[in-house]
């Protein structure tokens, strides 16, 4: 029961089929949680926690056999981008066009506001309570105020591209060498970018709002300053988040310079380690992956960014092999290609592996909901925190509909229901700490008819009547 006491109570849901992911992964057929102060007080089957916590209960809601898990983690977003998905290319991946008028264009303040809240809109639709975004605000207190006005948590910073100059090797990642001096940025001002996030939005405390050490990565921070960010996250007991291994290309450039493959060149810098976070890590050779899981290295893995692209995540990466030597493996929606839907990822994950492998199971419907929640906590260093529903831990939660088809059969075990069949798409309240920011399917804290209608407005301006709303048409557009 773990309940803590007899204080009130100041949310008590009833009769719902939880999914706890606690440390036995029991699932509750009928369980209460009892909330209070934003947290957790007891769980547990309803004939104990439900009827005990009743009488002490300021609200009561009975869930009639809803599907409740713990809320989602987005261990990899680019949120302040959103505004460009959907207008793109679509035989080819060559993104200038949207990269220039994103990025070395004026940024305005609304391009982070308005991308930002798109994006964690549609987050907390799908049932995702917090997320890390790998530094894409070039205005970080507009991205952080739409974090805010939504009510998820967030670990983020600004958009740090890094200080290296790499030379000829510049084409990495598919930025060129002109774009990429745009970009960069002195060691000093780097590390000055990094101090005010940490400072200004501390990783440790009650707010939602945390910064992180969020750098590019990929080859574009000298060493000094992947070494200082490490210290600066020891200082503020933070999370260290940067890209790797998105393409081979990282790999060609990391041997050309010092002799090695990326990991083994990190390891020689000595950052790997459970306070880092490395996104993508496609092209992993078996010693980079024991690297990995012998210092605890934690990973992100962004199937539909690299489905997308055919970067070769299916293909080639060690995702399977790394989850079962025991490393910390979550899921990522990264850039403006993807949909802010998590359990989208984790069925792609799935499937992708079992048809390019031939194999079955690879992973397991309880693993893949493992990785977007757990194992996200994990990568973001709030694993005490949330990730699983437990006595003591913040109440990020999501209930969903049973009125929808893909809601049934409501077997006892649901897992296999959630992630082949409904997915997001019965997503009905969500709540973080306590506190329904989803509720029904509408946001509680704003107007977001009102928000759409600006998201609209700002990407015809930024994109579609510069570039021509038929630049990336393969069928005529008629007015």
């Amino acid at each position: 029961m773990n309940d803590e006491g007899p204080g009130p109570v100041d949310l008590l849901l009833r009769h719902g089929r939880i999914i706890t992911l606690d440390q036995q992964r029991r699932i509750l057929v009928d369980g209460a949680i009892a909330i209070a102060g934003g947290r957790i007080v007891a769980i547990g089957p309803d004939r104990e926690v439900g009827e005990a916590a009743v009488a002490r209960a300021r609200e009561t809601r009975d869930l009639r056999g809803a599907l409740v898990h713990p809320g989602l983690v987005d261990a990899h977003v680019h949120t302040a981008n959103e505004i460009a998905r959907g207008f793109a290319p679509k035989t080819h991946m060559d993104m200038d066009p949207i990269d220039l008028a994103m990025f070395t264009s004026p940024r305005t303040r609304d391009i982070d506001r308005l991308g930002t809240l798109l994006s964690a809109m549609e987050m907390v639709a799908n049932g995702t309570t917090a997320f890390s975004d790998t530094g894409s605000a070039f205005n970080l207190d507009a991205a952080a105020g739409s974090i805010e006005m939504v009510g998820l948590r967030a670990v983020t910073g600004h958009f740090l591209f890094g200080d290296a100059d790499l030379g000829a090797a510049s084409d990495v990642r598919g930025i060129g060498t002109e774009e990429a001096d745009l970009l960069k940025r002195p060691f000093e001002e780097c590390v000055g970018l990094l101090t005010d996030q940490l400072t200004r939005y501390p990783f440790r405390g009650p707010q939602r709002v945390r910064g992180a050490v969020v750098m590019y990565g990929s080859g574009r921070s000298s060493d000094e300053l992947l070494q200082r960010g490490m210290e600066l996250a020891g200082e503020h007991d933070a999370p260290m988040v940067i890209h790797q291994h998105w393409g081979p290309d990282e790999a060609e450039s990391s041997r050309a310079m010092y002799g090695k493959a990326p990991i083994e060149h990190l390891a020689d810098v000595g950052i790997l380690g459970p306070r880092l976070t490395l996104v993508h890590m496609i092209h992993l050779t078996e010693n980079e992956a024991r690297l990995v899981v012998e210092t605890d290295t934690r990973v992100v893995h962004c199937p539909g960014a690299s489905m997308r692209r055919g970067m070769g995540a299916i293909r080639h990466g060690r995702f399977p092999e790394l989850l079962g030597a025991g490393a910390t493996v979550a899921l990522g929606s990264d850039g403006y290609l993807n949909k802010r839907d998590l359990l989208r990822q984790a069925f792609l994950m799935m499937m992708g592996f079992r048809e390019v492998r031939g194999e079955f199971p690879i992973v397991t419907g309880e693993q893949a909901l493992e990785m977007a929640t757990l194992h996200g906590a994990r990568a973001l260093g709030m694993e005490a925190e949330a990730g699983s529903l437990e006595a003591g831990k913040r109440a990020d939660l999501v209930i969903h509909r049973i009125d929808r088809p893909e809601a049934h059969p409501r077997w006892q075990d649901p897992v296999d229901g959630l992630m082949f069949y409904r997915q997001t798409s019965t997503v009905d309240t969500v709540y973080v700490e306590g506190e329904a920011i989803l509720d029904g399917g509408r946001f509680t804290r704003f107007d977001a008819e009102a928000a759409y209608r600006e998201i609209d407005e700002l990407a015809a301006s930024v994109l579609e009547q510069p570039l021509g709303p038929g630049t990336f048409a393969l069928w005529p557009l008629v007015p």
